[in-house]
């Protein structure tokens, strides 16, 4: 079976959590700093340090915010539509 898996490095703005919308199955990798990741319905908040990792177990919607100077790595298996469009609005900003 042949997987297609997508990575991107994200250097998070401060008091700008990214938000994710049926995220489930995707990786969130800390690689510099700390994270705060909540995902709904979820009964506890996870915190990351440098080279832990997290997958986002539920649909729904999930915020990553940074606290301090942080970046993330997030990963994905067979991308959808939302996580490239994610990806090129957090490298590009916001469509014209």
């Amino acid at each position: 079976m042949n997987k297609h898996r997508m990575t991107e490095e994200i250097c998070l703005p401060p008091g700008h959590p990214i938000r994710l919308d049926d995220a489930a199955g995707t990786r969130v990798r800390c690689l510099r700093g700390t994270i705060w990741i909540t995902v709904a319905n979820e009964p506890d908040d996870v915190f990351l340090g440098s080279g832990q990792s997290y997958l986002i177990p539920r649909n729904g919607l999930s915020l990553i915010e940074r606290i301090g100077n942080s970046s993330i790595q997030l990963e994905r298996l067979q991308p959808r539509g939302w996580f490239t469009g994610l990806i090129r609005r957090l490298k590009f900003g916001p469509a014209s």
